[in-house]
């Protein structure tokens, strides 16, 4: 679309031009005026004309494209439109969200040509550590396998190993090579089935706990002492 806007701008000025050359009007006067304007045009609207240049490279590398997802300084979402002056995402809230062109200066791309899995599973602290590093690794063979999945999976799931002491739990980390945007897709079906793995194993997804010491004060204890001197009942 950008190409096909830029080729219809040309040929419009091309046209126009000729159009005045058949009428007899002096060109080289009225390209001299054009390019004062033009320069003068151009200083008011650098942020324009630096959008506009952001956007033509955004194009040419296939930075990003009307239907992946990324992510633009704080917003991200999926990509709606895409031209030389503004990109829309649709983020998950399904607001959209306009960008200038010219504000775009870093772009991460969650789906251009293939995509990962990042997956980290807690296990509990009381549980055999390899026993729960089979379990996970048994878990990635088996979505690898099936029918359903083994489509959009591109290779054999990666199991790190212990990747964090969390406060309540053992991670463990998993990364999944995907199709592009078919991360989440996999994470939630990878997730669900260790869930089962794991009660079937006889153990259980940890959660956040806490354990609480109530110590009583010196001052509390020296009045108790006091009162049971003084022969009255604490």
């Amino acid at each position: 679309s950008v190409i096909k806007n830029i080729a219809n701008f040309t040929w419009i000025a091309v046209g126009f031009l000729i159009a005045l050359a058949i009428t007899g009007i002096n060109l080289g006067v009225l390209l001299a005026s054009v390019g004062i304007i033009g320069l003068a045009l151009s200083l008011a609207a650098q942020n324009l004309v630096q959008g506009a240049i952001k956007g033509f490279f955004i194009v040419l590398e296939d930075q990003f494209a009307i239907g992946d997802v990324v992510k633009i300084g704080d917003d991200a979402g999926l990509v709606e439109k895409l031209n030389l002056r503004i990109t829309q995402l649709r983020d998950t809230a399904g607001r959209l969200i306009t960008i200038p062109t010219s504000d775009i200066n870093r772009v991460a791309n969650y789906s251009l040509h293939w995509s990962q899995a990042d997956l980290k599973i807690p296990v509990h602290y009381n549980a055999d550590i390899n026993k729960m590093l089979d379990v996970t690794r048994q878990v990635g063979e088996e979505l690898q396998s099936d029918a359903e999945w083994s489509e959009v999976i591109r290779e054999d799931p990666q199991i790190l190993g212990i990747d964090d002491f969390g406060d309540s739990a053992l991670i463990i980390r998993v990364w999944i090579k995907t199709e592009p945007m078919k991360q989440w897709d996999v994470s939630r079906e990878f997730r669900r089935r260790f869930k089962r793995a794991v009660e079937a194993a006889g153990s259980e997804i940890p959660f956040p706990q806490r354990d609480v010491w109530l110590h009583p004060s010196e001052d509390f204890r020296v009045a108790l002492l006091g009162e049971q001197s003084n022969g009255h009942a604490p």
